[in-house]
């Protein structure tokens, strides 16, 4: 037996598709029409899964505060993540060592930025890191560079300044 939220949650769907071809929009209304029907949830669940597996998530953990000063400064985090991540390959950027590395017991709270990273370029920046390990000195995680590459990019403070305004 569905529950309240899922009946509610169709309702709405079969309301929004009313609205999309009352308004103009009948390609819209038919996609939300289709996935409404017999097995268009699981075409649904299919056609995210691919987009996840074409472009997967990356999650670069942070204090909450340079997460939040970074997606201020950003008008697209995936590009500049991208961005970043070709520099690294190109071996025109090399975070320090310990870049990623927060002050333990600040006291901030942190959680991820998540970021999707294109598979072939994921692909490439892990060929890049093994082959760059010993001029480095360290093996170089995706997440690290990313966030690196954030900070650096838009000049963000350290997390304990940022808290501190």
């Amino acid at each position: 037996m569905p529950s309240k939220k899922d009946t509610e949650l169709v309702h709405n769907l079969r309301a929004a598709s009313k609205h999309l071809t009352s308004g103009g929009a009948p390609e819209l209304a038919a996609a939300v029409d289709e996935i409404l029907a017999p097995g268009g949830w699981s075409k649904l669940r299919h056609a995210t899964a691919t987009e996840a597996a074409a472009a997967p998530n990356v999650p670069v953990h942070m204090p909450l505060v340079t997460r939040a000063a970074i997606q201020q400064a950003s008008s697209s985090v995936p590009k500049d993540v991208a961005e970043g991540l070709e520099a690294f390959i190109s071996g025109t950027f090399s975070p320090a060592a310990n870049a990623h590395r927060a002050r333990r017991n600040t006291g901030l709270e942190t959680g991820n930025l998540n970021v999707r990273v294109d598979a072939d370029l994921k692909a490439r920046f892990l060929e890049a890191a093994e082959a760059r390990e010993d001029d480095l000195g360290y093996k170089a995680a995706l997440s690290h560079v990313a966030k690196a590459w954030l900070i650096e990019k838009y000049g963000i403070a350290p997390a304990e300044k940022l808290a501190e305004a």
